[in-house]
């Protein structure tokens, strides 16, 4: 069992990388009456001072993460840094036995994530990637009725995921956009969640893709002179369809460029004897005051229930996730983590579950590249 090195026994979080979803993550560190937020680092000067200043922080601040590793009361860091450092940073906190948070995707790389997890397993740390979507209440429920309601085989799944704040080609070029930073652009930042979510709900590996990419906006004005252009080298829209190991037809499909979609998801599940949808839009934002908003529809089509067609179900109350989650998906996220550094046990979504969808983002990548399908490679 992980214990902390805090004399009052909470456990020492710090943040690397304070750009937007760092202030998600302070706030539901703070929220967390087990965890104290000791150090903060950014490679921007000022950065971090002023992320300090903006959440009533007094710790101290690093422009090197390296620093931030050091210091002692540090147990877990969370990493909101762009993807193309994600590895390097994961791995020297895991050689630093610290406890690792790290936004996704992963990595941009197969190679990198497979080290990331090389470097976690050895160090024996935890960790975990955000997907967030996993801890909304509903997404365990449905893991939970997929496999204890006897709807048999899965014939087809169904997922997009859709935002709208490129369809824009005024908006700026930001690191999102750059292939460099990034790896690449919706696949990454969109279709890694519904990768993630589906493979956790059906509970089967995807082992061939066929994938087509899309860039609709070549060029768009830089951030810094909206006078001038430059190049945007990362796909706006990804499709794929895929087979699963049992034997399931897939479609997923996303897009930064989805017109009247601010942020909407959804998974549709068609099985022998019933079929699920999922349906989520917007991510939470408590201290806005914004929440996302999910639901979950049933249709069974054997027994009495084949009568009433399409049914929206709510998460029983005594259902143990319930009481346990709220409806912050960002605050479950953290205090599920938590626990998981007290019990010692391993969190999911786990590096090595990460893993799982950096190699089906590679194999999408590669069918894209040759223009025919590609097995995704699980060895």
């Amino acid at each position: 069992m992980a214990t902390s090195k805090k004399k009052d026994g909470k456990i020492g979080f710090g943040i690397i990388g304070t750009g937007g979803w760092a202030n998600t993550h302070a706030r539901a560190c703070k929220a967390n009456p087990h965890v104290e937020l000791v150090g903060l680092a950014d490679i921007r000067e000022g950065a971090a001072e002023s992320f300090a200043q903006a959440h009533i922080l007094n710790v101290p601040t690093f422009t090197d993460y390296h620093n931030l590793l050091a210091m002692d009361g540090l147990d877990a860091v969370i990493i909101a840094t762009p993807n193309y450092v994600h590895a390097p940073i994961s791995i020297a906190a895991a050689e630093a036995g610290k406890h690792i948070i790290c936004q996704k995707p992963m990595a941009t790389t197969l190679a990198d994530a497979k080290a990331m997890v090389a470097a976690v397993e050895k160090a024996d740390v935890r960790g975990m990637i955000a997907y967030t979507k996993r801890f909304f209440k509903a997404s365990p429920f449905l893991h939970y009725i997929l496999r204890n309601e006897d709807l048999g085989r899965i014939y087809h799944v169904r997922a997009f995921y859709f935002q709208s704040w490129l369809s824009n080609p005024a908006t700026p070029v930001v690191w999102r956009l750059r292939r460099e930073m990034t790896g690449t652009g919706v696949l990454g930042d969109l279709g890694a969640h519904i990768i993630d979510l589906v493979q956790y709900l059906v509970g089967d590996d995807i082992v061939r893709v066929n994938a087509m990419m899309k860039t609709f906006v070549t060029e768009r004005p830089s951030l810094t002179d909206r006078e001038k252009k430059e190049p945007c080298n990362v796909d706006d829209a990804v499709m794929f369809g895929a087979e699963f190991k049992n034997g399931a037809m897939g479609v997923f499909q996303a897009s930064r460029n989805a017109t009247g979609r601010p942020d909407h998801w959804r998974i549709e599940i068609d099985a022998e004897k019933g079929a699920v949808i999922y349906d989520g839009k917007g991510s939470t934002f408590a201290e806005l005051g914004i929440y996302a908003d999910t639901s979950v529809q049933v249709s069974a089509s054997t027994g009495l229930a084949r009568y009433a067609g399409w049914v929206e179900i709510e998460v029983p109350a005594r259902w143990r996730y319930a009481t346990l989650f709220s409806e912050d998906e960002h605050q479950n996220q953290t205090n599920y983590f938590v626990e998981c550094i007290q019990s010692g046990q391993t969190p999911a979504p786990s590096f090595a579950d990460g893993l799982k969808t950096e190699r089906i983002i590679d194999a999408v990548v590669g069918s894209c590249r040759t223009g025919a399908a590609v097995d995704v490679e699980w060895t």
